[in-house]
Order: C-alpha cells, then structure tokens, then sequence
C-alpha cells in the first residue's frame, strides 16, 4: 500500500429539514423504533450514511471512485472516505408517525396499519468524513467527488432512513470546518476528533459549494407556492385525555420552543397526484397521442415507472421525490360533527365526533424529479406539471373529507423549475413531446 501524504479531516455541522425515521428493528414504542446508542440517544450510523453517498454518486459497484469498489482477490480498493456516525445535540424531539401498507395497485391492505418513531424537523448535529491521500492517488478527482456529495446534501439529492422519496431523511449542512494533517504537523492528528480542537476554525461551506458551482444537478426541482382555501384534514388519532377524537397532523420541531406547525405528508399529496396522473394519461392515450398503445403499454406500467413499485421479487424506486410541507399562518378550528349512514342518509347513532383541523395559510410544495441517462425526466416533468397546475388552481383535492369542500389550494406565485419562473409550459410541450416518443420506442 502506497505511503500516506495527507489527511483532510472535515467536522460537518447539520440540520434535519424534514422528519427522519431510520429503523433500529426494534418496536417497544412503535412498530418501528428509530436508533439509538447505548444511552438512549437517537444517532444516524456511518455506513447508512455512506449508502447514501455511494448511490448518489451512481457508480457501479467494481468503478473506482472516492467510495472504494470491490473486485477479484487481487483487485479492488478500500474506501480512502471515513465517515463516522451523525451525532445529534441538543433538546431532540421524537414523534410517532401512522402509515399503512400499499399492495400492488397502492391501495391499503386490510390490517396493515401501522405507527413508526421519527425525529423531527429541526434537530442539529455533526459527522466527521477523514479523506486519506496516498502517493499515485488523483487528488483532484477525490476532492470534486468529495465536494459533490456535499452539494448533494444541500440540494436535498442525497436523503436518510426510508420514506425518502415522500419527503423523509432530508438534511442540510450548516457550517463545514476543516484541518489538514500532513508530515509537517502529523502528530497533531491524534487530536482530530476532540471537540477543542474545531473552536477556532473557521467555516469553509462556501469554498466546498464553489468546487461543485459547474456541475448540473441530478434532478429536477419544482416549487410550487400554493395558498390553502378553506381547511384540511389529514387526520391523526388523539390520544391525551381531554383531546379531540381527530387531530391535524402536526409536527414538533427539535429546538422550536415545542411549538406544533400544521403539515402535508409527501404522501398525502402523492395519492392525489398518482390518481390525477392516471386520468390524464388514459386520457392521452385513449384520444390523443396513441389510441392503440392501451393495450401494449397500460397506464398501470407508465404509473410504475414514475411513482415506483414493489412487485413479489422486483421493486422499482420512485422517479417523483415529495417533500412534507409546512403550513405557515394557518388557524386551528375545532369542530363538532357526526357520522351519516351513506344507506339512509341519516345520522348515525353515538357518532358525534369532535376534530381539530386547520384554515387558511400558505404552503411551499416541494417536488424533485429524478435524472437518468433515458431522459425520462422529460416526460414525467411535462406530465407532473399539468397535474401540478391543477393542485393550483382548485381542482385536486388533497387529504381527507375532500367531499365537503377540504384540501383545496390557490395559486400563490409562480411555479419555479429549477430556480426559473414561468417556463411550466415550455417543460409541459417538451414533455408530450418526449412522452410520444417514449410511446413510439415501446416505453424504453
């Protein structure tokens, strides 16, 4: 093994901007517990965050890259990328999170229910990544693929834990310090990780963004700000006495003084979506663009590819990534109502319920479309914004009780694509486009 040169140690300092369920295996508390050390702390493992890294970076499993690859006995490389766990500080929040399981056409399966542990938006923490530099190594690849992992965190690209692709795992990175250790100061290394040895350095975030500055993002990212019309139920059980039957869900920020903020699961607005984008592509292919593909490439298979599946030994990861959403400067209503029999159009004995649900506010849709080497981000694009164009303009309902007139939104600004506005119906006639020529090469 060739002689070290150098070191370059980074403390990297985060932020959770978004709930963080990475499951321990678990369930004293819930079905899923989060993971904890042996005190009782929450912590996120090094080799979880490594993953994220690794596949983020796209490179198969035998190319060299900053990650190490495997081989034969007498090829390969260890990583030279150490990467400790995340350690978290301060007052953290833990909350408790229902979900359901899909089957195959994403509808519940009886008795499937379920509850999970997450952290919350808001915790703070640090990691430690240690580039080791060796006699023949390119440094300057190492250190570009170094500074793309960083600029994947803070683009939201490279998320942690499950339910990545609704909103869950994402972070940012606050401040970066940094120490080189080489054969002028090499004893000074057996001080790299105690905590008195980053007091004085300075934070060098701007320099790592300013190396990725020319490289493309791996996805598409849409902002949609929305205004909520009326009110919206996206129910939670209440379990404290004295609380309403149903409660909006809500979400206790780490730090945050305990204050609850009014949120929209990526879920919630997935369902919604999946189920207009089905409309529209039966209509597209029923009267528009290609009659007689119905048969040979069913809207059901179009569905998979963009929003994911899990069939028996195949699974497919979802091509629309769905951020949780905060409802900023909504008022909580509690409201008396009852259960009506849908057969006699009456009310229903002993079914007098009591809710709290929000009202007014403004919310930020957040939405990444994937990148890949068949553009099909074209398409999906196209075809995501006219779904996204009527969220805005009142005609998708989202949540539950949508029959009396709940989960509407209003435009409240212009949708931005990848930090430009009023370019929707550029990307919408590029992506019909591309979507007939997906169709006319049988779908690949």
């Amino acid at each position: 093994m060739s002689r070290i040169v150098k070191r370059e140690v980074l403390k990297v300092y985060i932020s959770l901007t978004s709930p963080l369920n990475l499951s321990s295996g678990e369930s004293e508390l819930t079905d899923t517990d989060i993971i904890r050390d042996w005190d009782g702390k929450p912590f996120v493992p090094g080799s979880s965050l490594a993953g994220a890294m690794r596949a983020y970076l796209n490179k198969a499993g035998n190319e060299d890259c900053i990650m190490g690859y495997s081989g034969t006995e007498d090829s390969g490389r260890m990583s030279p990328l150490f990467i400790s766990d995340i350690t978290f500080e301060g007052r953290l929040v833990s909350g408790v999170r229902d979900g359901v399981e899909l089957g195959i056409n994403k509808t519940a399966i009886t008795g499937s229910k379920y509850d999970m542990e997450i952290l919350e938006t808001g915790a703070k923490g640090f990691f430690y990544m240690e580039l080791t530099i060796r006699d023949g190594n390119d440094e300057e690849s190492m250190i570009h693929e170094l500074a793309l992992i960083i600029k994947g965190i803070n683009s939201g690209e490279i998320c942690l834990g499950t339910k990545k692709t609704r909103g869950f795992g994402q972070f940012t990175i606050t401040r970066i310090k940094q120490k080189t250790y080489s054969k002028d100061n090499y004893l000074q290394y057996a001080d790299a990780y105690k905590e008195q040895t980053w007091n004085e350095c300075s934070d060098v975030l701007e320099d790592w963004i300013k190396l990725s500055e020319d490289e493309d993002n791996k996805m598409i990212h849409i902002r949609v700000p929305l205004k909520l019309e009326g009110g919206i139920s996206i129910r939670r059980y209440g379990v404290k006495k004295g609380q309403p039957d149903f409660v909006h869900l809500t979400s206790k920020h780490s730090g945050n003084n305990d204050i609850e903020v009014p949120v929209i699961p990526g879920s919630s607005f997935a369902g919604a979506i999946r189920h207009r984008m089905k409309e529209i592509l039966t209509l597209l292919l029923q009267e528009n663009i290609h009659p007689e593909v119905v048969d040979k490439k069913t809207v059901d298979q179009i569905i998979d590819k963009m929003f994911g599946y899990a069939k028996e030994n195949n699974a497919h990861v979802s091509n629309i990534i769905i951020g949780e959403s905060e409802i900023q400067d909504s008022k909580p209503l509690t409201m008396v109502r009852t259960g009506v029999s849908r057969l006699e159009s009456s009310v229903k004995t002993g079914a007098l319920y009591k809710e709290i649900t929000y009202a007014g506010g403004n919310l930020t849709l957040n939405i990444t479309v994937r990148r890949n080497e068949t553009k099909d981000e074209d398409w999906i694009t196209g075809l995501l914004l006219l779904v996204l164009k009527d969220i805005q303009n009142g005609l998708l309902a989202v949540g539950g009780e949508t029959a009396i007139g709940r989960g509407l939104f209003s435009m409240n600004g212009t949708i931005t694509i990848d930090g430009k506005d009023n370019v929707e119906n550029e990307y919408i006639s590029k992506g019909l486009k591309a979507f007939d020529i997906c169709l006319d090469n049988g779908g690949e």
